[in-house]
């Protein structure tokens, strides 16, 4: 679809697909031949498997909760992308992401998707300038519903396809992580925040902070919730929902989309891709950032990315490393 709203534009358009674990080339071929584009592979498996592959089972074996998209984006996929567009004379790059994009003064800014449902800038929020101002979003002024109706109308085969899962290069994240790093699938103590042992979790790797199900165990409060993953001691801590919510958390290897309000400056943060936001005060030193949550925010897990927002722009964000407790009864 965005291949075909950039030909309707005028644009000469190329299909490239990135051939890593997971890619469905064949799919990307037809897909080209019904546009009548010609179609190219890259070979991307040696750089996906060091920069995304490696690097997801390693931070599951640590205990975190890494999302391969966010980094994919800025280290293979688009880095690839660029390099061909070079090849090819300095050409733009299309995708059919959920999200869009405005130049003021001499940066670009990245802006919520316009049905926000299918927004996609948290997953883009790492990229470059120089990237940002390469790329074209057909796609981000268009809601679902639209973009299949279009296809439809156009008879392209992927008008009823199913959208991507997020982890594109396993059906599977234990079995991946218990080919890879076994001992992170070893069973362990769950303990309450006493260090008292209530069962015995099936590996690290199959825990995240804010999960319920899979513990197998209750609590006479009521349910209990895993608060965090210690490697260390190959053991799970659990303890009541209200534990969950937090005040504070910290950030590394901040990105910023183009330059940042300030080193003190007020956000909506999300933790979780299409996740709760919540509004915060950022405090930045370096690449490292502390938020103050306005209000307790949910789970936001070690691993995962804080992306900041203002209104529809898309700030930036970092990697979330460590998060402090608040209480519950002042959740909003």
């Amino acid at each position: 679809m965005a291949a075909l709203l950039a030909m309707r534009a005028g644009i000469r358009v190329i299909g490239v697909t990135l051939a890593t674990p997971g890619a469905k080339p064949e799919e990307a071929a037809a897909a080209c031949r019904e546009l009548g584009l010609e179609h190219r592979v890259i070979e991307a498996g040696e750089l996906f498997e060091r920069c995304v592959v490696g690097e997801f089972v390693a931070s599951w074996a640590r205990g975190l909760t890494p999302n391969p998209c966010v980094d994919c984006n800025p280290r293979v996929k688009f880095a690839l992308l660029a390099r061909e567009a070079d090849a090819l004379g300095r050409a733009r790059i299309i995708t059919g992401h959920y999200a869009r994009l405005m130049l003021v003064g001499d940066g670009m800014r990245l802006l919520r998707a316009t049905e926000a449902a299918r927004d996609q800038s948290y997953m883009l929020h790492r990229l470059s300038q120089e990237v940002l101002a390469r790329l074209i979003l057909p796609l981000g002024e268009l809601g679902k519903q639209q973009v299949r109706r279009i296809a439809a109308e156009a008879g392209l085969m992927a008008a009823e396809r199913e959208a991507s899962q997020d982890v594109c290069f396993t059906p599977d994240v234990a079995e991946l992580v218990r080919e890879r790093r076994p001992e992170a699938l070893e069973p362990g103590p769950i303990v309450d925040t006493s260090g008292q042992r209530l069962g015995t979790h099936r590996g690290l790797a199959r825990y995240t902070v804010g999960q319920r199900r899979g513990l197998g165990i209750g609590g006479p409060g009521g349910p209990l919730f895993v608060l965090r993953v210690e490697p260390e001691r190959n053991a799970v801590v659990v303890g009541p929902e209200e534990e969950l919510w937090v005040e504070e958390t910290e950030v590394e290897r901040v990105h910023a989309v183009g330059l940042l309000p300030g080193s003190v400056f007020e956000a909506s943060v999300m933790t979780r891709y299409r996740g709760a936001e919540t509004p915060a005060t950022v405090e930045m030193e370096g690449e490292r950032g502390r938020i103050h949550f306005h209000r307790p925010h949910r789970a936001p897990a070690p691993g995962q990315s804080a992306v900041f927002y203002d209104g529809e722009r898309c700030l930036g964000g970092g990697v979330i490393v460590r998060a402090e407790a608040g209480t519950g009864s002042q959740r909003g």
